[in-house]
């Protein structure tokens, strides 16, 4: 495994990404009991498994032969058909202003509201809001992001609202560590701690768990909320939240409620058959 694990660094894959991998492969050699020369039909008799047997989603059981197929093309030189599952494509959560009104009011930790704010109106992920570092606070309204996804560097938006609270927050916090969200015990959060901010927030509201979300739907609200408030187009926006195509941010767009405001107008405007 320290073979598998060198090669996904040197490929420059995040930690969390690298956990992933040889998960998924351990669980493939435990099964197979073996862990060279696989054949197609114990690659595709292995997935199915995943699927019928335990229960796997599609796009679940299709990870696990991104990863096995990469293991056979990396370390034996073999290119593998696999069968691609259907995936079931849901609707993408979004925490709406409503929502996260609720949320912020029942938040009064000046710190843990920050780490909302900079989800919710600069499109971090969780783990980028942890690490982001004084520093990083432009005066020109943006912000600095440091090793995103794919370990690289973006620039985004940083409203005047959230930057004001922010200036004012970091002249609260000692010299020598850069960091903003400083944990207890270390330099910064832990990548848990923004879900659990959320989780709390849910608790506290009293909302059944079907309502709940993830941090991602804020990242999902902050892309809805510039391009509905006009702030920036699909490629600017694109850019900020650090998509390498156009067409993943467009995913995050299905529940624009201008798209669907502007349709219901324009059905008073004609008539219809009742």
């Amino acid at each position: 495994m320290e073979q598998i694990r060198n090669r996904l660094k040197g490929m420059g894959l995040q930690d969390s990404t690298i956990k992933t991998y040889i998960s998924i492969l351990n669980q493939f050699f435990e099964h197979t009991r073996k862990a060279s020369n696989f054949t197609e039909e114990e690659i595709n008799n292995y997935l199915d498994y995943l699927i019928i047997k335990k229960g796997y989603s599609a796009r679940s059981r299709n990870l696990h032969a991104k990863v096995i197929r990469f293991y056979c093309r990396e370390f034996e030189n073999k290119q593998i058909e696999i069968r691609k599952a259907k995936e079931n494509k849901p609707i993408p959560k979004i925490c709406w202003d409503d929502d996260f009104t609720q949320i912020i009011s029942v938040t009064p930790n000046i710190k843990h509201r920050l780490c909302l704010l900079l989800m919710r109106y600069s499109g971090l992920r969780r783990w980028e809001v942890i690490r982001v570092m004084k520093h990083h606070i432009q005066q020109d309204g943006k912000l600095f992001v440091k090793s995103g996804k794919g370990d690289k560097d973006r620039f985004t938006i940083l409203p005047e609202q959230v930057y004001f609270q922010l200036k004012a927050y970091i002249e609260l916090l000692p010299a020598e560590n850069p960091y903003i969200f400083q944990g207890q015990n270390s330099k910064y959060y832990s990548k848990r701690t923004p879900q659990a901010i959320l989780k709390n927030a849910f608790i506290r509201l009293n909302w059944h768990r079907s309502r709940w979300f993830g941090c991602h739907a804020l990242r999902h609200a902050f892309v809805v909320w510039a391009l509905d408030n006009k702030i920036g187009d699909y490629d600017q926006v694109s850019k900020w939240v650090g998509h390498s195509i156009r067409q993943t941010t467009q995913i995050y767009t299905q529940c624009r409620k201008t798209d669907y405001s502007e349709a219901v107008e324009k059905c008073k405007t004609i008539g219809i058959i009742a």
